[in-house]
């Protein structure tokens, strides 16, 4: 379960790929999810969203929680 709280990109890479062995390649596999999905990079930006940043913010969660954990 996903908090509402700000994340590390390892946190976030460590809660969506939890059976990766690999924390790079967690990290790569989140950030495959993000690019993968134009209207979560366009939403992302409008929060200020740095690709280089080390963490997320609790609003730019709970976008992505909003267009990645869709049924």
């Amino acid at each position: 379960m996903i908090e509402e709280r700000d994340y590390t990109k390892q946190e976030l890479a460590d809660l969506f790929f939890p059976n990766t062995k690999r924390p790079e390649a967690r990290i790569k596999a989140l950030w495959r999810e993000v690019n993968g999905c134009p209207e979560l990079v366009e939403a992302l930006r409008h929060l200020r969203w740095n690709p280089r940043s080390h963490s997320y913010t609790k609003r730019q969660i709970e976008v992505m929680k909003e267009l990645l954990c869709r049924d």
